[in-house]
């Protein structure tokens, strides 16, 4: 029997497991990493190439080692050391280096060995330990410890279900099947969404292509240097929010997110497509579509708009991630939640003595940091800080 199982194999996941192993009395014997794709960090690189990223938006001290100055000793290393390894402000990494230092933690630790790729469909509760039920096995462990993401939730406007259903060319740029070389040349191409995304991937097809990118937003492309207050990762606005009945913290996150905003650097690069032609913004919401001869024609609240294909920069559902999984957890452990649907949890954490949270799940206590790379290494303080007692395993037994 594993002491701990983690579901998800993302940034939080893989950081999890890897703080626990060093920073713990946990092994590498004592916990697995159950995620179906082929390799742990295999959707985080799949979104962030999908919208052609070539810089974080979060600051060098924010990635999967345990040390804060990690990725920063790593960059100096003279194989390493490169002009483009950062930008401003913060020295925010590039994805080229952030992708190399996380395959160094990965390789260095032998994490990839704690990899079991199977999707847990189902959360039994066995009294002194749990069961995690896949499509091959049983997997008991002593807790379980729920690190999932919001990639298999991307939100689509019914107008684009609509379009896609009739075989018009519609994706979204966190789909698993989205490929940036898909695109002809001589396309016309429609973004639709005015955050990171929506920038970051307008300017990648831009590059590509003949004709203007048309990037459609339902407000104009405003300027932020990270998607949340520095604010909220040290107790400057934290305090507050613990302070906050749990019904009125959805309100503060929602709040505090810069949703829809972009760095300094992308805004730049988005006036300086739009001066060469390569880019079209536009500021409207679109709120239906037809199909003309095949493609789409997008009908916008001030206008309409001729293209061949459209990308989706929408973000995701905000709803609780997890699907059924979640939904049968809940009614198996007596799960509490809020109005929200998200998990009611203690300051460790824990949605139940055998069961703690990261990533999305997780922010109703962690606050708007909590899907970040910040809000992996917040979680994983205070998970360690609780397996650091020395009696939690063995009063698990």
């Amino acid at each position: 029997m594993l002491d701990i199982l983690i579901i998800g194999g993302g940034i939080h996941g893989t950081h999890l497991a890897h703080r626990l192993i060093q920073q713990t009395p946990v092994t590498q014997d004592d916990i697995r990493i159950l995620d179906p794709h082929e390799e742990l960090l295999h959707v985080w690189r799949r979104c962030t190439s999908n919208c052609g990223m070539k810089y974080l938006r979060s600051s060098s001290v924010h990635h999967l080692d345990t040390h804060a100055f990690s990725l920063r000793r790593y960059a100096a290393l003279e194989e390493n050391r490169k002009d483009t390894n950062y930008i401003h402000p913060k020295n925010r990494p590039s994805l080229e280096l952030f992708d190399s230092h996380c395959r160094m933690v990965v390789d260095n630790y032998q994490l990839e060995n704690l990899h079991i790729q199977n999707r847990a469909i189902e959360l039994q509760n066995r009294g002194n330990y749990l069961s995690v039920v896949t499509s091959e096995e049983k997997i008991n462990a002593r807790f379980v410890l729920l690190a999932i993401g919001m990639a298999e939730q991307p939100l689509w406007p019914s107008w684009a279900i609509r379009l896609k259903k009739i075989g018009v060319p519609v994706n979204h740029v966190f789909d698993p099947g989205f490929c940036l070389d898909s695109f002809n040349a001589d396309e016309s191409v429609a973004v639709i969404g005015s955050g990171i995304s929506g920038g970051h991937i307008a300017l990648k097809i831009a590059e590509k292509l003949k004709k203007a990118v048309l990037l459609i937003s339902r407000k104009e492309v405003w300027v932020s240097p990270f998607d949340f207050a520095p604010g909220w990762i040290g107790p400057r606005y934290t305090e507050g929010f613990y302070r906050q009945p749990i019904g009125q913290r959805r309100q503060q996150i929602v709040a505090a997110r810069a949703k829809g905003s972009v760095p300094q650097d992308v805004k730049d690069a988005l006036d300086k497509a739009a001066a060469a032609n390569q880019l079209t913004q536009v500021t409207d919401e679109i709120i239906d579509a037809k199909c003309d001869n095949g493609s789409p024609l997008l009908i916008g609240r001030h206008g309409r708009y001729d293209c061949q294909s459209v990308i989706l920069a929408t973000g995701y559902k905000e709803r609780r991630p997890g699907g059924g999984f979640i939904d049968q957890a809940i009614t198996e452990f007596n799960l509490k939640t809020a109005a929200c649907g998200f998990p009611v949890i203690t300051p460790s954490l824990q949605w139940h003595d055998r069961i703690f949270v990261s990533g999305p799940l997780s922010e109703l206590q962690i606050g708007p940091v909590a899907r970040n790379i910040a809000g992996a290494r917040h979680s994983g303080r205070i998970i360690e800080n609780v397996f650091n007692k020395k009696s939690i395993l063995r009063k698990a037994v």
